[in-house]
């Protein structure tokens, strides 16, 4: 597989036809840079853009460039890409970078992506996938864990040292590395969308416990990482990164987080989906103590 064609409606309803693809040609590289500028808030300077010789020099060496096109303009609005990588257990993707114009962003097109390159890797035989999101990234973790079905037990403080887009600016750079296991009922599930996430009521009548204490008031902040005796946990996250930004606790938030994925990380927990507590605009991370095979079979705690 290397194309496919849908019709996607964005935010305004307007019927998109796009076509994903697996891109070598080097004009059409090009015009992943500007989806890079726009996806990130790069600046002016275009420091963190990935330079379009890498780009080629990956998708002409086993790796992986997706572009995606409208076909009627042949604008690019979407791209990924990776390189192969290998561990104790053999060949794997890496997927380093996934991302959308920011006028379409949150009308379905990143989940395509994803979707198109998982079909394209187990076309060439790979059946792991791995990248890192920042945990703290309220629509990130929804995504990655509710959307796609990653898991993880890696935590990386400071992974990328200092980053100067308008995403990461002024943060630690700290990341969960994750793990997609292509072939998995689980993720197949998630594709389908026959394996939703749980409410916040299910995940608390499963036993689940609120990891972090966390002082209320007119700017939020964890004061506390409690122990866990059961093997479900909730690791509370922002709501809004942006605005505990703007307010000073997002720091305090990246340190009391960090504390939690770790320590659960060390007691045997996976880091697996993800609940949201409409009522009171609050985001979770869900981590459960079970064998990595149960998990990914799609079994869940939850009634």
């Amino acid at each position: 597989m290397s194309e496919e064609v849908v019709e996607l409606m964005t935010k305004d309803g307007k019927v998109m036809k796009l076509v994903f693809k697996v891109v070598s040609d080097a004009e059409e590289l090009w015009k992943l840079v500007d989806v890079q500028v726009s996806a990130w808030g790069i600046g002016p300077d275009k420091l963190d853009v990935v330079p379009v010789h890498v780009l080629k020099a990956a998708s002409d060496n086993s790796g992986m460039v997706i572009g995606v096109y409208e076909v009627e303009t042949g604008e690019a609005v979407g791209f990924a890409w990776g390189f192969l990588a290998r561990d104790e257990e053999g060949l794997y993707f890496y997927s380093h970078q996934s991302g959308v114009v920011e006028r379409y962003k949150y009308s379905g097109i990143g989940f395509r992506i994803k979707q198109f390159q998982r079909k394209v890797a187990l076309s060439k035989g790979l059946k792991r996938m791995r990248w890192t999101f920042d945990p703290m990234q309220a629509l990130n973790t929804r995504f990655n864990l509710g959307k796609l079905g990653v898991v993880s037990n890696d935590y990386r403080v400071n992974f990328y040292g200092r980053m100067t887009d308008s995403l990461n600016r002024g943060l630690r750079s700290d990341r969960l590395k994750v793990w997609w296991y292509l072939d998995s009922r689980r993720v197949e599930l998630k594709a389908q969308g026959k394996l939703r996430s749980p409410s916040f009521k299910e995940a608390l009548e499963a036993g689940a416990v609120q990891v972090l204490e966390v002082e209320e008031g007119m700017h939020r902040r964890p004061v506390n990482v409690k122990e866990v005796d059961g093997d479900l946990a909730l690791v509370e996250i922002p709501y809004d990164i942006n605005a505990s930004k703007r307010d000073g606790t997002a720091p305090i938030w990246r340190e009391f987080t960090g504390r939690a994925f770790m320590n659960l990380f060390s007691s045997g927990f996976y880091d697996f989906e993800c609940v949201v507590d409409k009522e009171n605009w609050r985001v979770f991370h869900v981590l459960w103590r079970a064998p990595l095979q149960e998990i990914l079979e799609g079994e869940t705690p939850f009634s």
